[in-house]
């Protein structure tokens, strides 16, 4: 059924004027399919708004309802009620809990690194993170020197370490990474250590995302 009743009928091969497409429009009227009765009635072919038939809650819950669609992420600093309580409008569900939001896209650091950010709801990152090896910047490394068998430390070769009292003065040997004596200096062991905080400065919000 149409909710508009046309001001004019035209005959077939009338002619089209600019006074009768006025009068078309001009004398248009609507009809009762226009208007439920309750909110809103009709007068004359014209709709009228009811006495209290839109409230100033039904109103502000339209505006909202324009500017939070639905995915929207609503957050307060204060108040964790759902958005459907404090706000009388909407599904909503706890969004990103102990998580930062990062937009998406490509983005470039400091450094010159690059990375694209290009999959919605990825998650990522660490609290805390333990160091590799690689990332410490701390090398496996040896160092050579010489040992003596005198007790005086000097008496072999320039440098050297006593291993024992007495002995003949010798040239020394050189030590390596898997000596199990008093001759090993460095090591092979790979770098490692406990985890470290890895959060920038941040602030705890309420964070909801609308569903519905």
């Amino acid at each position: 059924m149409s909710v508009i009743t046309k001001g004019k009928t035209f005959a077939n091969g009338e002619q089209l004027t600019a006074g009768k497409l006025n009068q078309m429009l001009d004398a248009a009227t609507f009809s009762s399919a226009a208007v439920d009765n309750t909110k809103t009635t009709l007068s004359g072919g014209a709709i009228t708004i009811a006495p209290n038939g839109i409230t100033a809650t039904e109103i502000a819950q339209s505006f909202l309802d324009t500017i939070y669609p639905i995915g929207s992420v609503y957050t307060n600093a204060t108040d964790g009620t759902n958005p459907g309580t404090l706000l009388g409008f909407g599904t909503w569900v706890q969004f990103a809990a102990g998580r930062m939001m990062l937009g998406f896209g490509q983005g470039t650091d400091t450094r010159g690194d690059t990375v694209n950010f290009n999959s919605v709801g990825d998650t990522s990152g660490e609290y805390q993170h333990v160091l590799t090896a690689g990332e410490s910047g701390l090398q496996n490394h040896t160092h050579a020197f010489s040992i003596t068998g005198d007790s005086t430390p000097d008496s072999g070769k320039t440098g050297g370490i006593m291993v024992s009292g007495t002995g003949t003065t010798g040239s020394g040997v050189i030590g390596s990474p898997t000596d199990t004596e008093g001759q090993q200096i460095g090591g092979t062991t790979p770098v490692s250590g406990s985890a470290h905080n890895n959060m920038p400065p941040y602030i705890v919000v309420y964070m909801w995302k609308r569903t519905a």
